[in-house]
């Protein structure tokens, strides 16, 4: 675990980021950009059925994944209050008790330090959270968890060590080191949220094209990663509360979020 420490710290991790990202985005010849794009899927078991468009109209590796899904193929559920805002899987989620968030079994990390401003921070704690990790063979695309107006967002500079299960076991305070976009936002009974970018190793590039204020649906779309990387989706305390589901758990987006809900809750469902 040490010896992992000690590697992913002295890694170039910006450098890495940035050349990859250079070579992302360099066009394929047309001829090689379906059996490229196939080979991938082949080793990260991304489903082609999924895919938009044909294999050879993704000019690039990077328009490739940041790809959109076929219409249809992620209904967003009606009848729950809470949605997955992504395809990914489970790190953690539960209860924000102290300022802390869990990260892995036995280590958390500051709910300030992750945010920055300690206005929200502070509006945040007692709530509830869940942390997801989008691996590779995810699609990318962010959507809207909660129905809510984002009333303002925060980049905050940082690391850019990976996400994957190995570095959040390795690293402590990972979510809070690396580079982030925190975005405000707040439900119609008043609840406090937040929806939070992490960015990893490969992935300087959180990608949110919305002007603000701006009001979001379930589903919408919020943003994208132009690689894998992790969302914390963030609720403080109110008529929804985020449940306890177990780690490693994969979801998709759209699918409903287990949560608690008071009556006020529900009344402003029927109310929207």
């Amino acid at each position: 675990m040490k010896l992992r420490r000690t590697l992913l710290t002295l890694l170039p991790k910006l450098a890495l980021s940035r050349s990859t990202g250079l070579l992302t985005r360099l066009p394929l010849p047309s001829a090689l950009r379906a059996p490229f794009y196939k080979r991938f899927a082949r080793r990260y078991g991304v489903d082609l059925h999924e895919v938009a468009l044909p294999l050879d109209q993704y000019r690039s590796f990077r328009d490739f994944f940041i790809r959109q899904l076929p219409d249809g193929a992620r209904p967003v559920d009606s009848t729950s209050p809470l949605v997955w805002p992504s395809d990914s899987r489970i790190v953690s989620s539960g209860s924000i008790a102290g300022g802390r968030i869990l990260q892995v079994k036995g280590h958390d990390y500051s709910l300030r330090d992750l945010v920055v401003d300690p206005v929200l921070a502070a509006a945040l704690d007692n709530g509830s959270q869940a942390t997801l990790y989008l691996s590779p063979r995810d699609y990318h695309r962010v959507h809207a968890p909660f129905d809510a107006v984002c009333s303002a967002k925060h980049h905050v500079p940082g690391k850019l060590f990976p996400v994957n299960p190995g570095a959040q076991d390795a690293i402590p305070d990972l979510f809070a080191r690396n580079e982030r976009l925190v975005l405000e936002m707040r439900l119609a009974s008043g609840q406090v949220g937040a929806v939070v970018f992490v960015a990893a190793l490969n992935v300087g590039d959180i990608v949110f094209e919305h002007s603000l204020p701006h009001r979001f649906e379930r589903g919408d779309e919020l943003g994208y990663f132009a690689f894998g990387s992790t969302i914390i989706v963030l609720l403080g305390p109110g008529p929804l509360r985020i449940t306890e589901q177990a780690r490693d758990t994969v979801v998709k987006m759209g699918a409903a979020l287990p949560c608690e809900t008071s009556g006020t809750a529900h009344l402003r469902e029927r109310e929207d």
